[in-house]
Order: structure tokens, then C-alpha cells, then sequence
């Protein structure tokens, strides 16, 4: 009798994991809250791929990156001065390098890095660069470094 119950439960255990593994949900069987909270948090500051393993936010619009591309991309134009904010809590430093490129995240050849530098912050403008000269209108890739990671985002100013 005890081994057809301890069978039983293997077995069930063992097809609740295949279902699992598979996204299947079991009625009444609770699924792991914390993982469930890092889904949303994940969705909610736009992680979709490695272009983009933490949220950008550039002038109020999130950078979303489409299907397999090596970046993500803001869709609208952004002021010479506009907000930029990142989805990681309390780092260090950011450093955010900024090439003029096109539309297809390709840099113009021989293009200087304009640098921005947050320290302790997560949020600044576009126009903190360290040469403190704005960035003029025109499409760019920024590499936005935080930690050991590198959120890849296309944006243009206007």
C-alpha cells in the first residue's frame, strides 16, 4: 500500500514538472510566486533579449527590442535634452556610450564615443555628456553599461 502511494506521488510530481517545464498549468497547484514577480518586473522594464538585459527608458518611451535584433530601439524622436533612466537599482556607475549610426544600428566609421556617466543614479538626461556639449539631431546606438551588463538601444534626436 505505501509503495503504490509513494509511486503515485513520484508519478505526479514527475508530470507536474513535464507540464511545467512546458508552461502547462495544473489546476490548484500554486506556481512559485517569486518566479512569477521576476516575470512581470522582467516585462514591465521591457527585458526581451540580449540587446536588452535591463530596461532603457529615453525621454518617457521604453526601448523595446524586436525579435532577434542586436538592439532595441525608441520609437519616437527625443529632445537634445531628455530623460534618460535605467532599470537597474542602485548602481554604482553607468556609463553610457553614444555613436551616430543609422536607423539599423550600424556606426558610422571613425565616429568618437560621446560618453554620459551617471554615478549612484539610475536616471539623468542625454545631455550629461562629460565633454558637456549636446548631442546634435540626428540617429544614434547608445551602449548603456551598468554592472556587467549592456542594454543595446537605437534612438534619434530631433
Amino acid at each position: 500500500m505505501k509503495l503504490k502511494m509513494l509511486t503515485a506521488v513520484v508519478l505526479m510530481f514527475a508530470v507536474a514538472g513535464a507540464y511545467a517545464q512546458f508552461g502547462i498549468e495544473i489546476p490548484g497547484l500554486k506556481k512559485d510566486a517569486k518566479k512569477e514577480e521576476a516575470k512581470k518586473e522582467e516585462a514591465k522594464v521591457g527585458v526581451a533579449s540580449a540587446a536588452l538585459p535591463f530596461g532603457v527608458k529615453l525621454g518617457g518611451q521604453q526601448a523595446v527590442a524586436k525579435g532577434n535584433a542586436s538592439f532595441a530601439t525608441v520609437e519616437q524622436a527625443v529632445t537634445d535634452n531628455a530623460e534618460l533612466e535605467v532599470a537597474v537599482e542602485k548602481p554604482e556607475m553607468v556609463i553610457i556610450n553614444v555613436f551616430p549610426s543609422d536607423e539599423k544600428g550600424n556606426v558610422k566609421q571613425g565616429a568618437a564615443a560621446i560618453i554620459i556617466m551617471f554615478q549612484k543614479t539610475n536616471k539623468g538626461t542625454i545631455e550629461q555628456t562629460v565633454d558637456k556639449k549636446k548631442i546634435p539631431a540626428g540617429t544614434y546606438l547608445m551602449n548603456v553599461v551598468a554592472g556587467d551588463k549592456t542594454s543595446r538601444v537605437v534612438f534619434k534626436i530631433k
